[in-house]
C-alpha cells in the first residue's frame, strides 16, 4: 500500500475518533475518598438499655440507626421505644426520628411522635393518655420529657390541645401550656327536674 493513502486513513480514522470523543462529553474525575461522619451503621435494631445497676430502662426498635462519632449521638429513624422510668409507669414511644445520647440520656424525638402511657401496673383501670406532635426532647436517664411546639392529647374520650407540655414520666405528672377545649354541651331538653 501507498504510504499517502495509509496517512489519509490514519487522519480519518483519528477524525472520527476525536468526533466520538467530543460526544462523550466531560469525564468525570475519580471518586475521591474522604473520611466518614459515621462510626457505624445498622439496620432493623433491636435493642435494650440498661442502667448502672442492670436494670432496663427501655427497649428500642428502629428501621436504621448510624451512630455520628462528631456528636457522639446514635441517629435512628422509624423508631419504637417501650420506655420503663420507674417500677410504676410505662410508656410507648413512636417517632420518625430519633436521637439518643447514650452517655447523657440526652432524647430528641422529630418527624411526628407519639407517647403512649401504659399506665401503672396496679391500675390497669386508668385510660392510658396519647400525647402527639412533632417534636419531643427529654432524657432518658431523669425521665423528664418536653415539647414547645404543639401537641394533641386523648385520654379516653377526653382530647384537648395544648402549645406545649412537660412531663415527669417517672410520676406520671404532665403540665400543659394555652390548652385549647372544644366542648359541645348535649342538647337542652326542657323538663321538669322532680
Amino acid at each position: 500500500m501507498n504510504t499517502r493513502v495509509l496517512i489519509v486513513l490514519a487522519l480519518i480514522i483519528a477524525g472520527v475518533a476525536g468526533w466520538f470523543f467530543r460526544q462523550q462529553g466531560e469525564i468525570t474525575p475519580p471518586v475521591s475518598m474522604q473520611t466518614s461522619d459515621v462510626d457505624y451503621e445498622a439496620t432493623d435494631i433491636k435493642a435494650v438499655q440498661t442502667n448502672d445497676k442492670g436494670e432496663t430502662e427501655y427497649e428500642l426498635t428502629a428501621e436504621s440507626l448510624t451512630h455520628n462519632p462528631q456528636t457522639n449521638l446514635d441517629e435512628m429513624s422509624g423508631i419504637t421505644m417501650n420506655w420503663e422510668p420507674s417500677p410504676e409507669q410505662r410508656y410507648r414511644i413512636e417517632a420518625g426520628s430519633a436521637a439518643i445520647s447514650q452517655q447523657t440520656g440526652e432524647l430528641s424525638l422529630s418527624g411526628g411522635f407519639s407517647l403512649v402511657s401504659e399506665g401503672n401496673k396496679g391500675a390497669s383501670d386508668i385510660e392510658p393518655i396519647k400525647v402527639t406532635g412533632n417534636t419531643l426532647k427529654g432524657n432518658t436517664k431523669s425521665g423528664q420529657v418536653y415539647s414547645e411546639e404543639p401537641v394533641k392529647i386523648e385520654q379516653g374520650m377526653n382530647r384537648f390541645e395544648a402549645s406545649s407540655m412537660t412531663a415527669n414520666l417517672e410520676t406520671g405528672e404532665y403540665e400543659f401550656g394555652q390548652v385549647a377545649v372544644s366542648f359541645t354541651p348535649s342538647d337542652r331538653q326542657d323538663k321538669a327536674l322532680f
